[in-house]
């Protein structure tokens, strides 16, 4: 059985977030998704704490949903620039 209680990091590239608007609606989106632990945003990106019961796949599936384009800039192995549009 995987262990769903490990925590991941992740730094996510969220290019169209450039509002107070759309900053709240994808921090609202992030903190909503089962698995988040902590949303950090910063500018036109997100640094999020997860646990392995959401993948990154996921995560920026939730965001894409939301209206915006997000990529995997990188995660904790190390892994860059995998994009969702």
């Amino acid at each position: 059985m995987p262990d769903t209680t490990s925590s991941h990091e992740l730094d996510l590239a969220i290019p169209d977030m450039d509002s107070a608007e759309a900053e709240e609606r994808v921090r609202s989106v992030l903190a909503d998704l089962p698995g988040i632990q902590t949303v950090r945003l910063i500018e036109r990106g997100a640094y999020i704490r997860h646990r392995s019961s959401v993948t990154p796949s996921q995560i920026c599936e939730a965001v894409r949903k939301s209206g915006y384009r997000a990529s995997i800039f990188q995660d904790d192995a190390g892994h860059v620039s995998r994009s969702s549009q």
